[in-house]
Protein backbone atom coordinates (compact mmCIF):
# COMPACT_ATOMS: atom_id res chain seq x y z
CA UNK A 1 0.00 0.00 0.00
CA UNK A 2 1.10 3.30 -1.03
CA UNK A 3 0.06 6.46 1.35
CA UNK A 4 -3.35 6.37 2.74
CA UNK A 5 -5.41 8.92 3.63
CA UNK A 6 -6.88 8.83 7.14
CA UNK A 7 -10.47 7.46 6.16
CA UNK A 8 -8.85 4.38 4.89
CA UNK A 9 -6.25 3.75 7.48
CA UNK A 10 -8.96 3.85 10.22
CA UNK A 11 -10.48 1.00 8.11
CA UNK A 12 -7.33 -0.71 8.06
CA UNK A 13 -6.28 -0.86 12.31
CA UNK A 14 -8.76 -3.19 12.83
CA UNK A 15 -6.85 -5.84 11.10
CA UNK A 16 -3.73 -4.45 11.88
CA UNK A 17 -4.59 -5.24 15.65
CA UNK A 18 -5.77 -8.76 15.02
CA UNK A 19 -2.38 -9.52 13.71
CA UNK A 20 -0.12 -7.29 15.73
CA UNK A 21 -2.54 -9.65 18.92
CA UNK A 22 -1.26 -12.61 17.02
CA UNK A 23 2.29 -11.51 17.38
CA UNK A 24 2.35 -10.56 20.91
CA UNK A 25 0.55 -14.17 21.77
CA UNK A 26 3.43 -15.35 19.38
CA UNK A 27 6.32 -13.20 20.90
CA UNK A 28 4.66 -14.26 24.67
CA UNK A 29 5.02 -17.88 24.16
CA UNK A 30 8.87 -17.76 22.70
CA UNK A 31 9.41 -16.02 25.79
CA UNK A 32 7.91 -18.32 28.12
CA UNK A 33 9.45 -21.10 26.40
CA UNK A 34 13.16 -19.53 26.76
CA UNK A 35 12.52 -19.03 30.66
CA UNK A 36 12.96 -21.71 33.88
CA UNK A 37 9.65 -23.70 34.23
CA UNK A 38 9.94 -23.47 37.51
CA UNK A 39 10.35 -19.92 37.64
CA UNK A 40 6.72 -18.79 36.98
CA UNK A 41 7.71 -14.62 38.03
CA UNK A 42 9.47 -14.64 35.39
CA UNK A 43 7.73 -15.73 32.81
CA UNK A 44 4.70 -13.47 33.84
CA UNK A 45 6.97 -10.51 33.85
CA UNK A 46 8.01 -11.76 30.09
CA UNK A 47 4.44 -11.57 29.51
CA UNK A 48 3.91 -7.95 30.83
CA UNK A 49 6.89 -6.93 29.15
CA UNK A 50 6.01 -7.98 25.94
CA UNK A 51 2.31 -6.66 26.46
CA UNK A 52 4.24 -2.90 27.24
CA UNK A 53 6.18 -2.75 24.64
CA UNK A 54 2.97 -3.22 22.40
CA UNK A 55 1.04 -0.49 24.42
CA UNK A 56 3.95 1.50 23.60
CA UNK A 57 3.63 2.80 27.17
CA UNK A 58 0.40 3.65 27.09
CA UNK A 59 -2.22 2.72 30.02
CA UNK A 60 -4.62 0.00 29.99
CA UNK A 61 -7.44 2.62 29.96
CA UNK A 62 -5.24 5.05 27.19
CA UNK A 63 -5.68 2.26 24.98
CA UNK A 64 -9.00 1.72 25.81
CA UNK A 65 -9.85 5.57 25.34
CA UNK A 66 -7.94 5.31 21.80
CA UNK A 67 -9.57 2.12 20.46
CA UNK A 68 -12.87 4.12 21.22
CA UNK A 69 -12.53 7.03 19.29
CA UNK A 70 -11.19 4.63 16.33
CA UNK A 71 -14.52 3.41 16.22
CA UNK A 72 -16.06 6.74 16.06
CA UNK A 73 -13.96 7.31 13.00
CA UNK A 74 -15.03 4.08 11.77
CA UNK A 75 -18.54 5.47 11.65
CA UNK A 76 -17.43 8.47 10.36
CA UNK A 77 -14.66 6.83 7.36
CA UNK A 78 -17.51 4.10 6.25
CA UNK A 79 -20.03 6.26 4.80
CA UNK A 80 -17.01 9.04 3.41
CA UNK A 81 -15.15 5.67 1.29
CA UNK A 82 -18.94 4.74 0.69
CA UNK A 83 -20.65 7.39 -0.83
CA UNK A 84 -22.92 8.17 -3.47
CA UNK A 85 -20.91 10.50 -4.60
CA UNK A 86 -16.93 10.93 -4.45
CA UNK A 87 -16.51 12.55 -0.89
CA UNK A 88 -12.93 12.82 -0.25
CA UNK A 89 -11.53 16.16 -1.68
CA UNK A 90 -7.35 16.59 -1.65
CA UNK A 91 -6.72 20.36 -1.92
CA UNK A 92 -2.96 20.06 -1.52
CA UNK A 93 -2.78 21.45 -4.30
CA UNK A 94 -5.14 24.80 -3.87
CA UNK A 95 -3.82 25.37 -0.86
CA UNK A 96 -0.69 27.64 -2.34
CA UNK A 97 -2.71 29.90 -4.56
CA UNK A 98 -5.58 30.59 -1.45
CA UNK A 99 -5.15 34.25 -1.20
CA UNK A 100 -5.15 35.74 1.51
CA UNK A 101 -7.98 38.23 2.14
CA UNK A 102 -9.24 38.52 6.03
CA UNK A 103 -12.38 36.36 5.92
CA UNK A 104 -12.92 36.43 10.06
CA UNK A 105 -15.48 38.27 10.12
CA UNK A 106 -17.28 35.98 7.03
CA UNK A 107 -20.40 33.60 8.09
CA UNK A 108 -20.68 29.98 6.82
CA UNK A 109 -24.51 29.87 7.43
CA UNK A 110 -24.62 29.67 3.34
CA UNK A 111 -22.08 27.31 2.59
CA UNK A 112 -22.95 24.18 0.79
CA UNK A 113 -20.60 21.55 0.24
CA UNK A 114 -20.26 19.26 -2.30
CA UNK A 115 -19.70 15.81 -2.05
CA UNK A 116 -22.32 13.84 1.13
CA UNK A 117 -22.92 14.78 4.58
CA UNK A 118 -19.76 14.29 5.45
CA UNK A 119 -16.69 14.61 3.44
CA UNK A 120 -12.72 14.35 4.24
CA UNK A 121 -10.52 17.33 3.15
CA UNK A 122 -6.59 16.29 2.34
CA UNK A 123 -4.97 18.58 3.33
CA UNK A 124 -1.48 17.03 2.52
CA UNK A 125 1.92 17.77 3.88
CA UNK A 126 2.01 21.29 4.82
CA UNK A 127 5.21 23.19 6.13
CA UNK A 128 3.08 25.46 8.17
CA UNK A 129 1.39 22.50 9.60
CA UNK A 130 4.52 20.35 10.53
CA UNK A 131 3.87 20.12 14.26
CA UNK A 132 6.96 17.68 14.61
CA UNK A 133 9.17 17.32 11.81
CA UNK A 134 11.22 14.35 13.70
CA UNK A 135 8.37 12.33 13.54
CA UNK A 136 7.10 13.77 10.42
CA UNK A 137 3.91 14.78 12.51
CA UNK A 138 1.55 17.40 11.15
CA UNK A 139 -2.06 17.70 10.27
CA UNK A 140 -3.49 15.95 7.36
CA UNK A 141 -6.53 16.42 6.86
CA UNK A 142 -10.31 17.01 8.37
CA UNK A 143 -13.91 15.45 8.83
CA UNK A 144 -16.25 18.40 8.02
CA UNK A 145 -20.18 17.34 8.68
CA UNK A 146 -22.66 20.02 7.49
CA UNK A 147 -25.54 19.92 9.53
CA UNK A 148 -28.55 21.58 7.92
CA UNK A 149 -30.54 24.13 10.40
CA UNK A 150 -34.27 26.05 10.33
CA UNK A 151 -34.42 29.26 10.92
CA UNK A 152 -37.76 30.15 9.91
CA UNK A 153 -38.32 29.75 6.19
CA UNK A 154 -34.57 29.31 5.98
CA UNK A 155 -32.31 26.67 5.99
CA UNK A 156 -28.59 27.27 7.76
CA UNK A 157 -25.65 25.73 7.89
CA UNK A 158 -23.54 24.41 10.72
CA UNK A 159 -20.36 22.77 10.28
CA UNK A 160 -18.55 20.26 13.11
CA UNK A 161 -14.96 19.24 11.88
CA UNK A 162 -12.44 16.63 13.27
CA UNK A 163 -8.93 17.99 12.30
CA UNK A 164 -6.78 14.81 12.47
CA UNK A 165 -3.01 14.03 12.17
CA UNK A 166 -0.59 12.37 9.98
CA UNK A 167 0.64 8.57 9.80
CA UNK A 168 2.94 8.47 6.64
CA UNK A 169 4.61 5.11 7.42
CA UNK A 170 1.33 3.35 8.12
CA UNK A 171 1.19 1.29 4.80
CA UNK A 172 4.51 0.04 5.49
CA UNK A 173 4.58 0.12 9.73
CA UNK A 174 0.86 -0.52 10.99
CA UNK A 175 1.15 -4.20 10.36
CA UNK A 176 4.82 -4.48 11.90
CA UNK A 177 5.60 -1.70 14.38
CA UNK A 178 3.40 -1.76 18.74
CA UNK A 179 -0.13 -1.33 18.30
CA UNK A 180 -0.04 1.68 20.46
CA UNK A 181 1.62 3.80 18.28
CA UNK A 182 -0.95 3.16 15.44
CA UNK A 183 -3.08 4.07 17.58
CA UNK A 184 -1.57 7.17 19.04
CA UNK A 185 -1.22 8.10 15.60
CA UNK A 186 -4.46 8.05 13.92
CA UNK A 187 -6.81 8.36 16.80
CA UNK A 188 -5.62 12.15 18.06
CA UNK A 189 -7.74 14.95 16.51
CA UNK A 190 -9.25 18.29 17.61
CA UNK A 191 -12.78 19.60 17.41
CA UNK A 192 -14.55 22.65 15.95
CA UNK A 193 -17.53 23.76 15.41
CA UNK A 194 -18.64 26.33 13.00
CA UNK A 195 -22.08 27.74 13.79
CA UNK A 196 -24.47 29.39 11.64
CA UNK A 197 -24.77 32.54 14.78
CA UNK A 198 -20.89 32.86 14.91
CA UNK A 199 -18.24 34.25 12.41
CA UNK A 200 -15.11 32.70 10.98
CA UNK A 201 -13.19 33.87 13.90
CA UNK A 202 -15.72 33.20 16.57
CA UNK A 203 -15.84 29.31 15.89
CA UNK A 204 -12.38 29.17 16.07
CA UNK A 205 -12.65 29.42 19.92
CA UNK A 206 -14.82 26.31 19.86
CA UNK A 207 -11.53 24.18 19.29
CA UNK A 208 -11.24 21.20 22.03
CA UNK A 209 -9.96 17.99 21.74
CA UNK A 210 -10.69 14.22 23.23
CA UNK A 211 -8.70 13.39 26.05
CA UNK A 212 -5.99 14.45 28.89
CA UNK A 213 -3.11 16.20 27.89
CA UNK A 214 -0.77 12.89 28.50
CA UNK A 215 -2.80 11.41 25.97
CA UNK A 216 -2.97 13.77 22.71
CA UNK A 217 0.21 14.78 20.56
CA UNK A 218 -1.96 17.50 19.48
CA UNK A 219 -2.19 19.53 22.58
CA UNK A 220 1.79 20.28 22.82
CA UNK A 221 1.33 21.89 19.34
CA UNK A 222 1.83 26.04 19.66
CA UNK A 223 -1.14 27.79 18.85
CA UNK A 224 0.23 29.20 15.52
CA UNK A 225 -0.21 25.42 14.31
CA UNK A 226 -4.02 25.42 15.00
CA UNK A 227 -4.77 28.38 14.03
CA UNK A 228 -2.84 27.56 10.44
CA UNK A 229 -4.70 24.59 9.99
CA UNK A 230 -8.26 25.85 11.01
CA UNK A 231 -7.54 28.93 8.52
CA UNK A 232 -6.10 26.58 5.36
CA UNK A 233 -9.15 24.54 5.96
CA UNK A 234 -11.66 27.34 6.41
CA UNK A 235 -10.33 28.92 3.08
CA UNK A 236 -10.68 25.12 1.47
CA UNK A 237 -14.52 24.83 2.15
CA UNK A 238 -15.08 28.19 0.80
CA UNK A 239 -13.70 27.07 -2.22
CA UNK A 240 -15.39 24.23 -2.87
CA UNK A 241 -18.89 26.20 -2.21
CA UNK A 242 -17.65 28.44 -4.96
CA UNK A 243 -18.96 28.43 -8.72
CA UNK A 244 -16.61 27.07 -11.43
CA UNK A 245 -14.61 25.02 -8.66
CA UNK A 246 -11.96 23.18 -10.42
CA UNK A 247 -12.27 19.37 -9.39
CA UNK A 248 -10.31 16.04 -11.08
CA UNK A 249 -11.30 13.04 -10.61
CA UNK A 250 -8.78 10.05 -9.72
CA UNK A 251 -7.03 8.18 -7.22
CA UNK A 252 -3.41 8.76 -4.70
CA UNK A 253 -0.41 7.54 -6.45
CA UNK A 254 0.45 3.64 -6.43
CA UNK A 255 -3.10 2.45 -7.23
CA UNK A 256 -2.25 -0.71 -9.68
CA UNK A 257 -2.38 0.79 -13.03
CA UNK A 258 -4.76 -1.63 -14.77
CA UNK A 259 -7.12 -1.61 -12.13
CA UNK A 260 -6.43 2.81 -12.14
CA UNK A 261 -7.55 3.01 -16.15
CA UNK A 262 -10.40 1.03 -15.60
CA UNK A 263 -11.69 2.69 -12.80
CA UNK A 264 -11.01 6.07 -14.14
CA UNK A 265 -13.37 4.55 -17.66
CA UNK A 266 -16.42 3.52 -15.24
CA UNK A 267 -15.73 -0.08 -14.42
CA UNK A 268 -17.30 -0.14 -10.73
CA UNK A 269 -15.49 -3.84 -10.38
CA UNK A 270 -12.34 -1.49 -11.04
CA UNK A 271 -13.80 1.06 -8.41
CA UNK A 272 -14.43 -1.75 -5.58
CA UNK A 273 -11.07 -3.80 -5.62
CA UNK A 274 -9.17 -0.21 -5.47
CA UNK A 275 -11.27 1.21 -2.33
CA UNK A 276 -10.61 -2.45 -0.78
CA UNK A 277 -7.00 -1.98 -1.22
CA UNK A 278 -6.83 1.40 0.31
CA UNK A 279 -7.02 3.42 -3.06
CA UNK A 280 -10.90 5.58 -3.04
CA UNK A 281 -11.78 8.10 -6.03
CA UNK A 282 -10.96 11.39 -4.91
CA UNK A 283 -11.37 14.95 -6.35
CA UNK A 284 -8.08 16.66 -6.80
CA UNK A 285 -8.81 20.45 -6.03
CA UNK A 286 -7.36 23.60 -7.42
CA UNK A 287 -5.04 21.92 -9.69
CA UNK A 288 -5.32 23.00 -13.18
CA UNK A 289 -5.80 26.66 -11.70
CA UNK A 290 -3.55 29.26 -11.10
CA UNK A 291 -4.10 31.79 -8.17
CA UNK A 292 -7.68 32.42 -6.44
CA UNK A 293 -8.91 36.08 -6.43
CA UNK A 294 -10.30 36.49 -3.15
CA UNK A 295 -12.28 34.92 -1.20
CA UNK A 296 -16.01 36.05 -0.66
CA UNK A 297 -18.83 35.39 1.79
CA UNK A 298 -21.47 32.94 0.84
CA UNK A 299 -24.42 33.83 0.08
CA UNK A 300 -27.44 31.31 -0.41
CA UNK A 301 -28.61 33.46 -3.58
CA UNK A 302 -25.52 33.05 -5.01
CA UNK A 303 -24.95 29.14 -4.81
CA UNK A 304 -25.20 27.66 -8.06
CA UNK A 305 -24.30 23.80 -7.16
CA UNK A 306 -24.96 21.38 -3.48
CA UNK A 307 -28.08 20.33 -2.22
CA UNK A 308 -28.81 20.06 1.19
CA UNK A 309 -29.73 16.82 3.01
Amino acid sequence: MDYLPHPVRTIFISAAGYERSAQTNAAIEKNIQLSDPKLACQRDAMARWVQTAEQSGATDEQIADMQGRIRVFEMIAEPVLHSDECSIFDVSALLPKLPKNDISAFSLRDLVLPGDETIYIHLGRQEALIVDHEQDLYFEGAYVTQVDDEIGEDEVSTFRIALVLSDPEFGALAFDRPMGQTLKRNSDFVRFEIKHTNSVQQSFASMAQNGLAEESQVLTAPLKFYRAAYDLLVRSMIYLGQEGRDLELGYFDGAPERQLRNALNGDENAEQYLLENGFPAVQFVGRNIGPVPDLSEPYWDSEPVGFRI
